[in-house]
């Protein structure tokens, strides 16, 4: 085979990436389209389960966001990135796996998409005052239709008010491909609300143990 016609390492694993983009994208179109990081309340879902993979030696490529979520200035902050994946690089070792030398001869590829977004909640409280007819009447019906639940005063005027709570909800996904074919051999997605406060080294690593719990070791 002519020299020329083999594509160098770094050049092999541009095509490698251009390839993800594609396969990759593809399999997260199937999650929330609000991808959130995970916290105390956090969930996992192992998207793609495996018993094993093919061997210890992996590499990173990086994933441009498609969400909203995955645009917010808190896991865009390149610190914050690199901060997540010295943690995920934690836990990998941890399991039994180092970070190759080479990317273009790993066993596997690591990508992961992140991403945080605020959420209001609200929720209807009935108030009655001191002098309240009832503490809490049922549904108010009037011409056919029906209202929400209401309080009254003492003079019978309904009294309702909105209460809101905001919260920090957001995901990280984390997908291990092979390399040549770019097929998705482990995948896991943790979503929840984010804690509130400074994000340390010891946050981003337990929510990495969260998120490759079921990955399996070496």
């Amino acid at each position: 085979m002519n020299a020329s016609a083999t594509p160098r390492p770094h050049a092999a694993h541009r095509l490698l990436r251009a390839a993800l983009l594609v396969g990759v994208l593809a399999a997260l179109a199937a999650c929330s389209s609000s991808p959130e990081v995970a916290g105390p309340r956090a969930h996992v879902t192992v998207k793609q389960p495996a018993s094993s993979l093919p061997g210890p030696a992996y590499a990173w490529v990086d994933l441009p966001g498609q969400r909203r979520a995955e645009s917010d200035p808190r896991v865009t902050d390149a610190a914050f990135r690199n901060s997540l994946r010295q943690a995920l690089d934690t836990v990998m070792v941890e399991k039994g796996y180092r970070l190759a030398d080479d990317p273009a001869a790993a066993d596997i590829i690591l990508a992961y998409r992140v991403g945080v977004q605020d959420v209001e909640n609200a929720a209807l409280v009935s108030r009655g005052g001191q002098n309240a007819a009832t503490p809490l009447a049922a549904i108010e019906c009037t011409g056919g239709s029906c209202s929400q639940i209401v309080t009254r005063d003492a003079d019978g005027v309904p009294l309702m008010k909105l209460k809101t709570r905001e919260t920090v909800e957001g995901g990280l996904l984390v997908e291990v491909l092979e390399p040549r074919s770019v097929r998705v051999l482990w995948s896991a997605y943790n979503r929840g609300t984010v804690k509130q406060g400074a994000v340390t080294e010891a946050r981003l690593v337990d929510v990495a143990r969260t998120t490759l719990a079921q990955l399996p070791g070496r």
